[in-house]
């Protein structure tokens, strides 16, 4: 479920074209906040997910989080698709 609010949250702040910096601190805090995130998130039946995760792959100052993010998203767009 926590999952499933973080990526409401964030697409709800891309649909809303909030302020980038507080949008990359957002992206930044829930990544780092839960060891995993996106091993579990990508996972999360949530229409946004995947483009969520694109988001946080751009968004993402750390290179390797960013990768990670654009790995989730990729996995999440083939699962969906199933």
């Amino acid at each position: 479920m926590i999952f499933w609010l973080a990526v409401d949250t964030i697409a709800a702040q891309l649909d809303a074209d909030g302020d980038i910096d507080e949008l990359q601190e957002l992206v930044e805090g829930l990544s780092s906040g839960h060891s995993g995130f996106f091993d579990e998130v990508w996972r999360v039946d949530h229409p946004a997910t995947a483009e969520v995760l694109e988001a946080m792959g751009r968004l993402h100052r750390d290179r390797k989080t960013a990768k990670d993010a654009r790995k989730a998203a990729f996995k999440a767009r083939s699962h969906h698709r199933r």
